[in-house]
């Protein structure tokens, strides 16, 4: 995780998303915090000081809170936790190309990425070849095996975090997370 600022300076112009974990500022933002409780979207909520303190579902394992300001060092210290916490139901995609789940990651291509990112949208669901191809290649496809191929090598660089690419016969391929 990138930070610019001095190691314990305090935030002010919190980012919306932290490798994978949206950051959403409580109880200014509740109909956001909502949306994101709904799709279980791992969230960090920034709860103003003095503020009323957030009431969360202990069992959620993909919530967690702190209470502005917050040096960089704490910031990032519940960022870090909750993504461990939160990716052990379901993988994040992170910043830079990173694909956590658990203490495990795995550094993914800009192609692989967005590939990726199109399956855990849409997790049990078919996805077509034409909706990956503009997917993996928003400027346009290459090759027209290239779906194919990245397939191929995704099925084995995703199998560490526990999701199965399917071909569904006809249709396209579809991602199972375990």
């Amino acid at each position: 995780m990138e930070t610019t600022r001095a190691p314990h300076e305090r935030t002010h112009g919190l980012p919306a998303t932290i490798e994978g974990i949206a950051i959403v500022r409580w109880p200014d933002d509740e109909l956001r915090v909502s949306q994101l409780e709904r799709s279980r979207a791992p969230r960090l909520l920034v709860a103003a000081p003095g503020g009323p303190v957030p009431d969360l579902d202990p069992t959620d394992s993909s919530v967690d809170w702190i209470y502005e300001p917050a040096d960089d060092r704490e910031l990032q210290t519940h960022v870090v936790a909750l993504l461990n916490k939160a990716s052990k139901a379901r993988p994040i995609l992170g910043d830079h190309g990173v694909l956590w789940r658990g203490q495990t990651w795995i550094a993914l291509s800009p192609i692989e990425e967005r590939l990726t990112e199109a399956f855990l949208a849409r997790p049990g669901r078919v996805l077509s070849r034409s909706r990956l191809e503009s997917a993996g290649w928003p400027e346009g496809l290459a090759n027209g095996r290239a779906v194919d191929a990245r397939i191929k090598t995704l099925r084995k660089r995703l199998a560490p975090a526990g999701v199965k690419i399917h071909t569904v016969r006809g249709h396209g391929y579809l991602a199972e997370i375990q």
